[in-house]
């Protein structure tokens, strides 16, 4: 009876040991940890950074960037306090879409290239690429979270679904062509490649927000391209 009970035990446990290994097979997407988060950022609003008349406040937008920096232990040297820029997009949708940056070199001579994104809680930069012209080949680039993480989206990577809490802000669902996405993570200190030149990709914060040094070719702005013709930059 004893061998008999034992027997069937561990017949039960083979079965449901194989029941979850073919669950886990066949089940689809798996879900990747999560990267480490800070404490929230309030809840930021349109009515913060737009006047009456719809004017974009540069200085409350800078603002919000330094509070990040803030939260996630990044120093804000003087040298970037004068040179980070912020934008919009002019898309009017600041908390949504939008980015700031610092070019830490940025010379022909040697085709030097250094830049550092930073994305707001969840903000999304605007689907892009990057064209030849004016004598310059087309900008190539690779990108790595310091703080926080980005969601790199493009023509190669994961399937979206992978990452179901990452969304494309409603304004510009419309104005999205591309949808394999590459997480970069400073905890796990990787690099995400675009898979080549003059493919179109954009970028969406994680929960923290995200600090991104990009490491590319020197460019010109007006080899730029946008999906959404509404944008200016």
């Amino acid at each position: 009876m004893k061998k008999t009970t034992i027997a069937i035990t561990s017949l039960m446990a083979a079965l449901f040991l194989g029941a979850c290994a073919s669950s886990s097979e066949t089940s689809g997407v798996s879900e990747p940890k999560a990267c480490p988060t800070v404490s929230a950022q309030k809840k930021l609003t349109k009515d913060m950074f737009y006047d009456k008349d719809g004017k974009f406040n540069e200085e409350a937008a800078k603002q919000a960037y330094f509070d990040m920096f803030e939260r996630l232990g990044y120093p804000v040297s003087d040298t970037l306090r004068k040179g980070m820029w912020v934008s919009d997009f002019n898309l009017k949708d600041f908390p949504n879409v939008g980015m700031a940056g610092i070019f830490w070199a940025h010379e022909n001579k040697h085709g030097v290239f250094g830049h550092e994104i930073f994305l707001l809680p969840n903000q999304m930069l605007v689907e892009h690429k990057h064209v030849a012209g004016k004598g310059l080949p087309a900008k190539y680039e690779c990108w790595q979270a310091r703080a926080g993480s980005a969601y790199c989206f493009g023509e190669s990577g994961d399937d979206a679904s992978k990452y179901p809490n990452v969304k494309v802000p409603d304004s510009q669902k419309k104005f999205v062509t591309v949808n394999k996405v590459s997480r970069a993570c400073s905890k796990e200190g990787n690099t995400v490649w675009l898979n080549r030149t003059e493919a179109s990709h954009y970028m969406i914060a994680g929960p923290s927000g995200a600090i991104v040094t990009e490491y590319g070719a020197f460019h010109d702005n007006d080899n730029n391209r946008y999906t959404n013709p509404n944008v200016a930059f």
